[in-house]
């Protein structure tokens, strides 16, 4: 179904117009009254030369799409996991550096129950979040652990503590790729989250220990933790020991004396996909997880050629098509959350990004979110999966404007998804925190990623809809 507002009178360059529509839009644009359209500009000033239009395309299918999951290694400095879920294993690393006394390394060395443990902390933010749905969160589990690790004496060698302390996160991640353990040793622990318990000891094989003690100086450890037959993830802080608690310690002990390791370097987690349908749309959440698609250029350029009456694209002068700009677009495609798993039973987020046109290049550029409050009240916020209805629809305006403007050249409209973080309030009109009356912070997002799965395999082999906002310049209106 196609309408059309005309706006009143008084001039003013399209490129005015669109920097202001572009700063000033509100969910009004939504509105089907269009009265109430006309009413909103009127109130701001905005000129009325132009036509806005709507552009309704149905039936659109998607002409390629690509998933994709980037497995390099990532910081967990800040927040860290283990385990496995939703066809993830998620390893996590930790590199430490440390010279102990002499005295003290002595008594390691020498005596036979000399050991070592790692301590890591719950993300106790997490574990004890309100916001989180209750039981969500508590369990008991036997976990089976595999570790490896490389143990270095660096006493007789150039490279000191400082040396390595210099090392950057990104060089060491980049390190990763080819790391390769010296010894390993797989061990069972009883894994229990209670609030008495603000972290797990994980008891160091005696492997490990033996290693160690071959240690006389500068000692430079690299330890490597992985559970794929995990029930779930496990979340911990990482080396920043993030709202005050303590970042993960490495602990060496003989007889009655003890000694603790300065805080990790570096830690990371490196993920490993375990899916088994590479043709498959799958998202997962919490890692550099995305789908790129492609939809067919054909249906929309027919019915902005049908809907103008005149000729499209663009063919002549440079082939910038600007006699219409868009103003919003919405993508409408079908979903269903049965095959889909999170962890914390809460809506998820889904963001976008469209390939556009940048200084001679082609970039992917986050889209910007509107919000159309009337509908969000009454339904929801769309953009979400795990919750009420059977449909996602994304905001794809930056994409669409480009692709329109370029349409000449052959080009198909190409977007990305990915999961994003939880939604806390679907149908709050606030898409941020923000303060109440009361000085309260409202949270519209939990501020932790759920290692979920969706499969949007079924969504993009089925037809979808997509809904043009449209500020024209045709025709000398």
């Amino acid at each position: 179904m196609n309408s059309k507002v005309k706006l009143s009178s008084a001039r003013l360059s399209l490129f005015v117009m669109i920097l202001l529509l572009a700063g000033f839009l509100t969910s009004c644009i939504f509105s089907s009254d269009d009265n109430g359209l006309e009413a909103w500009a009127y109130d701001r000033g905005l000129p009325n030369n132009y036509l806005v239009q709507t552009v309704n395309v149905k039936g659109l299918k998607v002409s390629s799409v690509k998933a994709q999951l980037d497995s390099s290694p990532t910081s967990a400095n800040h927040y860290a996991v283990l385990g496995h879920q939703s066809n993830l294993t998620h390893d996590l690393y930790f590199d430490f550096a440390f010279r102990a006394d002499t005295a003290f390394v002595n008594k390691f060395q020498n005596s036979d129950t000399s050991g070592a443990f790692l301590v890591l902390y719950w993300l106790d933010s997490l574990y004890t979040n309100k916001k989180v749905p209750k039981d969500s969160l508590k369990f008991e589990d036997d976990l089976d652990l595999n570790l490896s690790w490389v143990i270095q004496d660096l006493s007789r060698k150039k490279k000191t503590l400082d040396s390595l302390a210099s090392i950057s996160d990104s060089s060491w991640l980049a390190s990763l790729d080819q790391w390769k353990s010296d010894n390993s040793a797989d061990t069972t622990y009883s894994v229990k989250i209670a609030k008495a318990d603000s972290s797990i000891r994980f008891q160091m094989p005696t492997a490990f220990v033996k290693d160690l003690k071959k240690i006389k100086g500068t000692a430079h450890v690299q330890l490597r933790m992985s559970s794929p037959k995990a029930k779930r993830v496990y979340h911990f802080f990482g080396v920043s020991g993030d709202d005050g608690n303590s970042p993960p310690i490495l602990a060496l002990y003989s007889d009655s004396s003890s000694y603790i390791s300065p805080t990790p370097m570096h830690m990371a987690n490196v993920v490993k996909n375990e899916e088994d349908c590479k043709e498959c749309a799958i998202l997962h959440g919490g890692v550099l997880d995305s789908i790129e698609v492609e939809l067919e250029p054909e249906p929309i350029l027919k019915a902005l050629a049908e809907f103008y009456g005149d000729e499209f694209p663009y063919e002549k002068g440079d082939k910038n098509d600007v006699r219409q700009m868009v103003v919003h677009a919405e993508l409408t495609m079908a979903r269903d959350d049965a095959s889909g798993q999170n962890e914390f039973g809460l809506p998820i987020q889904v963001v976008v990004g469209s390939y556009v046109d940048s200084a001679g290049n082609l970039v992917r550029r986050m889209e910007s979110y509107r919000l159309n409050n009337e509908l969000i009240l009454d339904k929801g916020h769309q953009n979400i999966v795990f919750h009420d209805g059977d449909s996602l629809t994304v905001q794809l305006t930056s994409g669409m404007r480009n692709f329109i403007n370029k349409a000449s050249d052959g080009r198909n409209m190409k977007f990305m998804m990915r999961i994003g973080y939880p939604f806390l309030q679907e149908k709050d009109t606030t898409y941020n925190n923000y303060k109440t009356d009361d000085g309260d912070t409202s949270y519209t997002f939990l501020k932790f990623f759920d290692y979920a799965r969706y499969d949007f395999t079924k969504s993009l082999e089925s037809e979808m809809s997509l809904k043009l906002w449209l500020a024209s310049k045709r025709g000398g209106k």
